[in-house]
């Protein structure tokens, strides 16, 4: 009698089968010999030997349904056999048998449409282990196709051993290639759902590997491109986002939890040396912006800027919430404007006095600064950085408004010789890592009208790098009002033409003096913020609004009527300051931020911030509102949004109203500001 069972080992490359127990582990009952047909080493007695029958059965070819119970490939055209141990104990003495399976092969014929071909073998009374490798070549040549061993009870008189696939032998499958599907492989973002995933393993013959074995290699299988954890491969006994699959396997699937921040992903499969293979999960609709994490507010306080406050809310704070922290800024400068990177060092833009320029020429002052806090600074922590200005190239900050380029750095108005300029007003480019005295990398101003201070009211970039600035512009003949677009190409254009001007006037809705500063929402439709004076009789009252124009960089002159007017509502004041531009509030009634889709205004007057849906027109209601003692807001001029921690930010179409990306400051500049 025969009685059979598995012994499984594997192994990387075509190798010869009398080597390949000792190859697999260092068993002591593997053969001395290295080589097929080689004899085995000499010090040990011989083993003592008698003949076995040898009877191999090849499957017909063509597609097998379903699983079968071991794998014996149907490409196969060769194998080899030899004794590897007796009663767990070495042999010696012993060759390798080389079978060629053809149908055409001598002691071969077709029975049942598959191939059975008998041989002879040698084995040694007790419980045999044979070695056995498959080949898709004849005489033992070509691609390993499967590894693996059987053992059987062999008596004094010889024996009989069965290779096919109804016998308890387990062979290791030679990967050579591979297939993956996954079914469905779309789905509309936000919605969860789980795919099908079918993974086909072939030998080198073009051959499914089925069966219970072990492949010779386990295949590992990947998900590619999941920043957010969304993803979930599922495998019996076993999930996560990789999957170590050993053997022919059904039940395989890919999990998706709905997250609609998440990105399409790609799987991946694959086995050593022989390749990859992939297959897309696409994620259908556009990603919105992660969660607010953190809004920033600048406090103007009670003093024009001096003793000016940075408070932190909690991204989903709402009524009377007492902030994270508060952040006491320059007793003596005046702070105009603040900006936040993607790591959360906090940017504020300082003037030496209330204006920043001097009025006879329009110049920017020579200590107006930028100051760079580390983040999470608060009470009366002093920044890590700050940015100045540089004699050599003469440069000078007018950071009314600051923002931050695709590349980290920041983007300001100001005036330079870099770039031609002349030492004349420009808005100024600079690296990621500026700090102290630095040379801007590029300067630019429009040839006519041209930016003069205090002319400028707003400054935005959108996601190709093109510039808009809001404001009243220096001509010959008087201030030209409007929104003015300048091309990204025009970083350092001394005499850019606007590439599109959105006039101040009755057609816009905008009036010169009751309009603020703009920005850009996710779709890049222009938001300007501006307020609408109503008076009666002795009354004056100021209704907060933001005109909505269509998206382009380009066009010339687009004076049309806005998309929609959004009357915002509790943004409003009856105080007469809101039309006195004496008032130190005024010009910043109501400034806006945009974070994708979501406009929030901060109200000076009324110590708010609110937050509203910028895709509808009329009277719209806010969504959030952050307001109360406890709040800390003191006359409120300007508002950051960060992303939720930990979660990559949305594409920035602002400067103000997204995070840009990160960088490493070099060589910080340390200036201590009181």
């Amino acid at each position: 009698m025969m009685r059979a069972s598995v012994r499984l080992c594997a192994r990387a490359a075509i190798f010869v089968v009398a080597g390949f127990l000792a190859g697999c582990g260092g068993s002591p009952n593997t053969p001395m010999g290295s080589v097929i047909g080689s004899p085995g080493g000499s010090n040990p007695p011989p083993t003592h030997l008698v003949n076995v029958q040898l009877t191999v059965t090849i499957p017909a070819g063509g597609r097998r349904n379903g699983m079968g119970p071991n794998y014996v490939s149907n490409a196969t055209q060769s194998l080899a056999v030899q004794l590897a141990s007796v009663n767990g104990g070495g042999v010696t003495g012993v060759n390798a048998t080389i079978v060629d399976t053809l149908s055409k092969s001598p002691r071969c014929k077709a029975q049942n449409n598959q191939t059975v071909c008998t041989a002879t073998i040698s084995g040694s009374p007790g419980n045999d282990v044979f070695s056995v490798s498959t080949y898709d070549g004849l005489n033992a040549t070509g691609s390993v196709l499967s590894v693996g061993s059987v053992s059987a009870q062999i008596g004094s008189g010889g024996g009989g051993v069965g290779i096919n696939n109804q016998l308890s032998l387990d062979v290791n499958g030679v990967i050579a290639s591979l297939a993956l599907k996954l079914s469905p492989n779309n789905v509309k973002r936000g919605e969860p759902a789980n795919s099908v995933m079918s993974l086909t393993a072939y030998d080198a013959g073009g051959a499914q590997i089925i069966g219970a074995a072990n492949y010779q290699t386990p295949i590992a299988v990947t998900i590619q491109g999941d920043a957010t954890a969304s993803f979930t491969l599922h495998a019996p006994g076993q999930s996560g986002s990789s999957l170590s699959i050993a053997k022919p396997t059904a039940g395989l699937s890919l999990s998706y939890d709905g997250n609609k921040q998440a990105s399409s992903i790609t799987v991946q499969a694959g086995v050593n040396n022989s390749g990859t293979v992939s297959a897309p999960f696409t994620l259908h609709g556009h990603v919105p912006p992660p969660p607010v994490g953190t809004i920033y507010a600048l406090n103007l306080g009670a003093n024009d800027g001096p003793g000016a406050t940075v408070t932190e809310y909690d991204g989903k704070a709402s009524g009377n919430a007492t902030p994270l922290r508060t952040l006491n800024l320059s007793s003596k400068l005046y702070a105009r404007s603040i900006t936040v990177d993607s790591t959360g060092n906090l940017y504020v833009g300082y003037f030496d006095n209330s204006l920043g320029f001097s009025p006879s020429n329009g110049t920017p002052d020579q200590r107006n600064v930028v100051a760079i806090f580390a983040p999470g600074a608060s009470g009366n922590a002093q920044p890590t950085a700050v940015l100045t200005a540089d004699k050599t190239t003469q440069s000078s900050l007018f950071p009314l408004y600051t923002t931050l380029n695709a590349a980290g750095g920041v983007v300001v108005y100001g005036a330079t010789a870099v770039d031609g300029n002349a030492g004349s007003d420009a808005t100024l480019t600079y690296a990621a890592e500026a700090s102290g005295a630095a040379a801007p990398l590029h300067g630019w101003n429009f040839a006519n009208p041209a930016i003069r201070y205090a002319g400028p009211t707003g400054l935005a970039l959108d996601a190709s790098g093109n510039f808009y600035v809001a404001g009243a512009l220096h001509t010959p003949l008087g201030p030209s009002y409007g929104i003015f677009v300048a091309a990204a190409s025009d970083i350092g254009n001394p005499s850019a033409n606007p590439a599109r001007t959105i006039p101040w006037d009755p057609t816009t809705g905008l009036t010169p003096g009751f309009t603020v500063n703009v920005g850009l929402d996710s779709s890049g439709e222009v938001v300007v913020a501006n307020s609408l004076l109503k008076i009666n009789g002795s009354n004056v009252s100021c209704q907060g609004q933001a005109n909505v124009f269509a998206a382009g960089a380009t066009g010339g002159t687009t004076d049309d009527p806005p998309l929609r007017v959004l009357t915002l509502q509790g943004i409003s004041t009856q105080s007469p300051f809101c039309a006195s531009p004496r008032s130190p509030l005024q010009p910043f009634f109501p400034t806006l931020a945009l974070y994708a889709n979501t406009l929030f205004i901060v109200d000076d007057f009324n110590n708010a911030i609110d937050a509203f849906p910028s895709g509808r027109g009329g009277t719209v209601t806010p969504t959030q509102r952050i307001a109360g003692p406890a709040t800390g807001l003191n006359a409120p001029i300007a508002v950051f949004l960060s992303p939720l921690s930990g979660q990559a930010p949305a594409r920035p179409v602002t400067g103000r109203s997204q995070s840009a990306p990160t960088y490493v400051r070099s060589q910080p500049h340390t200036l201590h500001i009181r």
